[in-house]
């Protein structure tokens, strides 16, 4: 039988009550992430995204980190500013569980900032005489 602090509400009929306030959407999207230590960062990693809501996240790592760890998040977001310019999400937080690769963060600051473009440089046309 299952311990009480596995156990999760259940509604009517079995279905799952979420307790969560708010709203998660799925994206899959690519994450770089750095684990703050008193010292500055310490460890990075990257992965996907896998669902963000407006208090948290929960992404794939390279290896899981321990709950109370704080780290910063930064997510190329796939739309626009103005239809040019390219943004990137960038969260601070702490993490609330980890399992295998995956891990959930709570959300205490978030940006959103503008990214810099590598533009691809023309090679001079060689000319023939």
């Amino acid at each position: 039988m299952d311990r009480p602090s596995e156990r999760r509400p259940q509604g009517l009929k079995g279905t799952r009550i979420e307790r969560r306030s708010s709203v998660r959407f799925p994206l899959t999207l690519d994450v770089r992430y750095s684990v703050l230590h008193r010292n500055g960062p310490a460890e990075t990693g990257s992965g996907k995204l896998i669902d963000v809501s407006s208090s948290g996240l929960r992404f794939t790592g390279g290896a899981p980190v321990s709950a109370g760890v704080k780290l910063d998040v930064a997510i190329n977001w796939p739309v626009l500013l103005d239809g040019r310019i390219q943004l990137q999400l960038t969260v601070s937080g702490v993490v609330v569980r980890s399992s295998g690769a995956e891990i959930a963060m709570r959300i205490q600051k978030h940006d959103f900032r503008t990214r810099s473009v590598q533009l691809k440089t023309a090679r001079p046309k060689e000319s023939n005489g």
